[in-house]
């Protein structure tokens, strides 16, 4: 297979050509695997359901059919965040690993990064006496790399990355980084627009659609399943 060819982004040797000898690599910490289970929980459950149903239920071959299409989906859910994932440097590009090829970005237009090392993702809790909130939920780094008019060039997801890597990264970019120690979407958000996305900026919008995907999907396996 020609390196010019979109692959599957694992492996340093997927590296294209064109983007010149890999001077650097970064692979999540295994520290981060708690994490990236916990996002595979929702597929992961909705797999088993359908497998139960297929077990225990033996639907007709076309609703079978249906059921399978439905748990592959689930394991391909799972794999994006459980895959390999790579950051790879050359004297050109920073380039992010992808379910296939890379994510790309010119290292002479990256002007500043943007590390959030603990990244509120819950929600906030009661204000205290003194008129703070007290802040309660996950947390997890975050990485943005943006240009000189602020836009996001590349992200890294604190779900796979955690902070010793981001960090790391951000070192060998040797750009300005606004550190965040610890601060909530919306925070970011106030202070760089263009690079917080509507769904963290708004976790419930993602909460809701998910359960609702979920609960449906769930819903008509078991009412096809049933069907004489």
């Amino acid at each position: 297979m020609s390196s010019e060819e979109p692959q599957v982004a694992d492996n340093i040797r997927h590296v294209p050509e064109r983007f010149g000898p890999v001077q650097q690599v970064w692979h999540p910490r295994i520290t981060s695997m708690g994490r990236r289970l916990v996002a595979c929980l929702p597929a992961a459950a909705l797999g088993l359901i359908c497998l139960g149903v297929l077990w225990f239920r033996r639907p007709a071959p076309v609703v079978s059919i249906i059921i399978v299409v439905v748990i592959l989906v689930c394991l391909a859910l799972c794999w994006v965040w459980l895959r390999p994932n790579t950051v790879v440097a050359t004297a050109s590009h920073l380039l992010g690993s992808r379910a296939v090829g890379f994510h790309t970005v010119r290292r002479d237009r990256i002007a500043r990064a943007v590390l959030v090392e603990a990244l509120e993702v819950g929600s906030r809790g009661p204000t205290d006496p003194g008129g703070k909130s007290r802040r309660r939920g996950l947390t997890r780094p975050y990485l943005w790399l943006v240009d000189d008019a602020g836009r996001r060039l590349f992200r890294l997801d604190g779900t796979v990355w955690d902070l010793k890597s981001l960090t790391a990264i951000v070192e060998y970019a040797g750009v300005p980084v606004d550190r965040f120690p610890r601060a909530t979407a919306g925070e970011v958000a106030h202070a760089w627009p263009k690079v917080v996305g509507l769904f963290m900026r708004h976790p419930w919008i993602k909460s809701v659609l998910s359960g609702a995907l979920l609960i449906a999907t769930v819903a008509a396996v078991y009412w096809m399943a049933w069907q004489p």
